[in-house]
């Protein structure tokens, strides 16, 4: 009885947290830096519908890929209507990639002249709260520093993104969060090729208490994407390691994670205990065995000569 009102006393802060991360917490809009060659943002709207209104200024004509991307689970349910470019070189408007539980929407190969343009997002989120990135990606040359990788992940309206931009080379980012109760967490990594940006994931590795869970790829380049479902997980400390090569100068990733209240359905990508792993081949070997010992029994009998036939 004790530990069944714990539990609920930990629900009931979770719920609170969710409904209260719906007041007050309105979407991000404004300028987006791609000074580096690409610039990721990150956007929590309340429930209800939104249009955000992101901008950005090219000192020169520039090719530009745009990918914009949510996660649902649990209170989680960003759906966007229309993504919208305009600016001096005309209208261009996003078409889905993917759909729910990871929404994925892009806008290919926009030739665009000098000036200042407006990324427009319009949505609906139908739960309390959720969050969406956006990713820009230019075709020029890059030369700002990179963003920092890696840190701590506030969820505590139940979702939340995040930004990096790595140098050229291998990287490994690792993100922190924890966990109150008894949740699973939905993963969505997303970047985008154009010019000098070719961010390319090799891994995504979920670890804590409840153990080490994997992501898979679940679009390829242009738009990649990778996606990482767990099931229900222990409370506690865990950490989000994204690991990958930019084979270019730079290149900007962004990352969305959600809390949900159940996991999936079907066992997800996990990596068994070391123990568990012998266990099994242990038991392989012990049945393996046994089989063979039947069939030389049975063989053994076969060549037996019959007595007392006539």
């Amino acid at each position: 009885m004790g530990d069944r009102a714990v539990k609920l006393s930990l629900d009931i802060v979770f719920a609170a947290a969710l409904v209260l991360g719906g007041f007050g917490t309105t979407a991000s809009a404004g300028p987006v830096d791609i000074s580096s060659g690409s610039g990721g943002f990150v956007s929590t709207p309340g429930s209800g519908g939104f249009s955000d209104l992101y901008t950005f200024t090219l000192a020169s004509s520039q090719t530009v890929n745009v990918l914009l991307s949510s996660v649902v689970g649990g209170g989680q349910n960003v759906d966007f209507s229309s993504v919208i470019l305009t600016g001096p070189s005309g209208t261009f408007t996003a078409s889905s990639l993917t759909s729910d539980p990871y929404e994925t929407w892009a806008i290919t190969n926009a030739s665009l002249g000098p000036g200042s343009y407006a990324l427009t997002t319009n949505g609906t989120n139908s739960a309390a709260v959720g969050t969406y990135v956006g990713n820009i990606v230019l075709s020029g040359s890059s030369t700002a520093p990179p963003s920092g990788s890696g840190g701590p992940l506030d969820l505590s309206s139940g979702s939340t993104g995040f930004v990096h931009t790595p140098t050229a080379g291998a990287f490994s980012d690792v993100y922190t969060f924890t966990l109150a109760s008894m949740r699973a967490v939905n993963v969505l990594l997303s970047t985008v090729v154009g010019g000098s940006q070719d961010v390319d994931f090799t891994s995504l590795v979920l670890a804590g208490p409840s153990g080490v869970f994997t992501g898979n790829a679940f679009t390829a380049d242009p738009f990649e994407n990778w996606v990482l479902n767990s099931p229900l997980l222990n409370p506690g400390s865990y950490t989000l390691t994204a690991s990958g090569i930019n084979s270019e100068a730079v290149g900007t990733y962004v990352g969305s994670i959600a809390i949900a209240a159940s996991g999936p359905t079907a066992p997800p990508n996990s990596v068994p205990e070391p123990g568990t792993g012998a266990l099994l081949l242990v038991g392989l070997g012990a049945a393996h065995l046994t089989v063979r010992r039947r069939q030389a029994k049975t063989a053994a009998l076969a060549t037996q000569p019959l007595h007392g036939s006539l």
